[in-house]
């Protein structure tokens, strides 16, 4: 029998697709929630935003809407600001939380601000010196676009020669530029769903310079170890400190943050993601299944922050 909980979402379209960069992860996150919504009696529907939606979801009568949309299509405000004026409940966060987490130079300097720790960092643009860049931040650094994820278009950079070729390379986005301190050593993740961290995850980009697209999505000698091997003392307190950034930027329903440690165990945060992927690879069902939450109930309880 259907529990009454189930029947209160009496249409949920997922939103997946879209035209970002990010699309093919997208498609894989959006099919992956429906089948888990279906399997659980959501009466759910899927819509690729690639195409007009705004009709679909008014003939649909759709009343919730399961955001699998990553990079700019749903992660920068927009999506969530047209479902804010067709009056329909969505997953996640809102508007203005994803359009400033979507800027990394704006969620940096507010991390910044209120005392947390993340890498030194400045934006660039084509009248900025490259001894100016390398005086501040070191070889090598990282030079990136502002607004992008899944780490598209990223570059470490260790000479001028490589800084002109990869600058002209990202100003081809019409983005932001940032450049941004070089991290040595492994990279972590906290994951977070209504308002608690899960736990973390350490992650070992093996053959990779950095946990860049392909060690994220591709490859297969990509480490993820959960529970990450951190004395549970430390983890609760990198925890705590994740959960003091989560509340900062506001984030509703689930979210990651991605970290390294500095030699005082403290996390130096890189970077906040208000839609994170769903795909076999992807950390926040890793951290739930950890914390005894399977797929099915994890989609289930992001799609009941949506109210």
């Amino acid at each position: 029998m259907m529990s009454d909980e189930i029947k209160s979402y009496s249409k949920v379209a997922v939103l997946y697709g879209g035209s970002s960069s990010e699309r093919e992860i997208s498609l894989i996150t959006g099919k992956a929630v429906f089948e888990s919504l279906k399997s659980k009696g959501v009466e759910a529907i899927l819509i690729d935003t690639i195409e007009p939606f705004i009709e679909v979801l008014k003939t649909e009568k759709v009343t919730h809407a399961w955001i699998a949309l990553h990079g700019s299509d749903g992660e920068d405000g927009k999506m969530q600001s047209i479902l804010n004026m067709l009056n329909i409940k969505y997953t996640g966060s809102d508007p203005i939380t994803c359009s400033i987490t979507m800027n990394k130079y704006f969620t940096k300097s507010i991390l910044k601000s209120n005392g947390f720790k993340t890498p030194e960092f400045m934006l660039v643009d084509s009248n900025t010196e490259y001894e100016n860049i390398s005086k501040e931040l070191k070889e090598p650094f990282v030079l990136k676009q502002c607004s992008e994820g899944s780490s598209i278009g990223i570059y470490i950079i260790e000479n001028k020669e490589e800084y002109s070729s990869c600058f002209s390379e990202i100003e081809k986005s019409n983005d932001w530029i940032i450049a941004e301190q070089f991290m040595q050593g492994e990279e972590y993740t906290s994951t977070f769903l209504n308002g608690k961290a899960l736990p973390i995850i350490k992650i070992k980009a093996k053959n990779h310079e950095f946990y860049d697209y392909d060690a994220k999505y591709l490859s297969d000698e990509t480490e993820y170890i959960c529970p990450c091997g951190l004395d549970a003392e430390i983890e609760n307190a990198i925890n705590s400190e994740c959960e003091r950034a989560f509340n900062l930027f506001n984030i509703k329903g689930w979210g990651r943050l991605d970290f390294f440690l500095d030699d005082d165990s403290s996390p130096v945060i890189l970077e906040i993601n208000t839609v994170p992927g769903m795909t076999t690879h992807s950390l926040v069902p890793m951290s739930a299944k950890e914390a005894g939450i399977n797929f099915e109930s994890l989609c289930f309880e992001i799609l009941k922050s949506s109210g």
